[in-house]
């Protein structure tokens, strides 16, 4: 009868315990690898919010004439807790999805909106996303936003520009300013 000694038993417990416990504080640590960095696989630090549209709340709606002509920003609870420019910068965790979509459109190729004003949406051409994090930015260089990182998705959550890839993005969004927290606050819309 083969049994294993009760020390050995615990010592192979032991050693998958702290190697489950290493493999948990991996898993839940941001990993930032360089673009064409080779043996890494960078990983998205942004983030498809999925559902966004459930699971943020509304902040704006923009209309422009070219398409996709409807803009409707969306951002999580700490996006929403600021509300006047003295409580900027934006705390760390703050997410705010932009969704660009085409605007619905009469046989005039009029943008036709609802009861309420807001213009209708079709289909959405993609979904960009900041997130606010601590030493977040950084790959940008020269086009860093303060600690923001941007990212573009299509709407089945693929990526169309990853994190890494996402300077143009804070380049344009270092035009709204530090005073704004690189943000640019839309209209917000009639209720």
């Amino acid at each position: 009868m083969n049994t294993p000694k009760p020390s050995t038993d615990l010592t192979a417990r032991l050693a998958m315990l702290a190697l489950v416990s290493v493999l948990t504080i991996c898993a839940d640590a941001p990993v930032s690898a360089k673009p064409g960095q080779a043996g890494t696989a960078a990983v998205d630090r942004v983030g498809f919010p999925r559902e966004y549209r459930a699971s943020l709340k509304l902040l704006s709606i923009s209309v422009k004439d070219e398409e996709p002509s409807v803009m409707t920003a969306y951002g999580n609870d700490l996006a929403t807790s600021i509300t006047t420019s003295t409580q900027l910068p934006y705390p760390y965790g703050t997410v705010i999805a932009m969704e660009f979509a085409h605007g619905v459109r009469d046989g005039e190729k009029q943008l036709m909106h609802d009861t309420s004003g807001t213009a209708l949406r079709a289909d959405v051409a993609r979904i960009d996303v900041m997130r606010r994090e601590r030493g977040y930015g950084e790959v940008y260089g020269e086009n860093r936003a303060g600690e923001w990182e941007c990212a573009s998705y299509r709407p089945d959550g693929s990526t169309l520009v990853s994190p890494e890839n996402g300077g143009a993005c804070a380049a344009c969004h270092r035009k709204a300013g530090v005073e704004r927290d690189f943000v640019y606050r839309l209209r917000i819309p009639p209720k």
